[in-house]
């Protein structure tokens, strides 16, 4: 146990390899594990049964553990979240938490989906714990989307099941696959402005959808800057 932790090896974690049997670290495991936990980019190559795989595989559970613990504990502030081994300091859309037919800009904000025939998702890179919060959605391309707020725990296809819930731009707000109407079905291009949108219910761990005193949902429609109230 105390040669791995040495290496700065999390004491669960070391326990657990301890009763694996595995004593000491091997000559990869010794040298690759200290850089990667460091955030270094290590190159490996080993005979087979040299230890490669726990050699990777031992720091990036401690590094998926520790992103984890600190997303939940609501740390970090203003500092770098580290997900898939890059790092975000700014509200974008996340790389490592999406569909596989959904691409996203360079800088983290245009995205798009490349398969017609089916939904694909994405999640950003942060999330919230209470108070109150909105974002603007601009809608370029032809085509359905749907934009909300969900837990962790939601499909990426939003508001197919009790953790998300998405409004579309058909005027469709949706969760666990129920539909209602929400807006005018004549919205293609558009902007989507949702405005005090969610609280924490700390008895489930669910989101709910709050509006405000005049229970309104904003559209704005770009092309003749008609405002719909709702």
């Amino acid at each position: 146990m105390a040669a791995f932790s040495e290496m700065g090896v999390m004491p669960e974690i070391a326990q657990a390899i301890e009763e694996m049997d595995w004593l000491l670290p091997t000559d990869i495991q010794a040298e690759s594990i200290p850089l990667i936990l460091g955030g270094g980019d290590v190159l490996m190559a080993a005979e087979t049964g040299s230890g490669k795989t726990g050699a990777f595989s031992i720091p990036v559970i401690q590094i998926v553990y520790e992103t984890i613990k600190d997303q939940q504990e609501g740390k970090g502030g203003k500092a770098a979240i580290k997900t898939g081994g890059g790092v975000f300091n700014t509200w974008q859309m996340n790389p490592y938490d999406r569909d596989s037919a959904f691409a996203i800009g360079s800088q983290g904000f245009k995205c798009q989906s490349r398969e017609v025939k089916s939904w694909h998702g994405c999640r950003s890179t942060k999330g919230l714990t209470k108070g109150k919060y909105y974002y603007e959605v601009v809608c370029h391309d032809d085509g359905l989307c749907r934009v909300g707020w969900s837990t962790d725990r939601a499909l990426l296809d939003l508001g197919t099941d009790k953790f998300g819930f998405g409004f579309g731009g058909t005027g469709k707000k949706s969760n666990n696959k129920q539909f209602d109407s929400y807006g005018e079905v004549r919205i293609v291009f558009m902007l989507i402005c949702i405005q005090n949108a969610c609280e924490v219910i700390s008895a489930t761990g669910f989101w709910r959808i709050w509006w405000n005193t005049k229970r309104r949902m904003l559209v704005h429609h770009v092309k003749n800057k008609k405002m719909i109230e709702e």
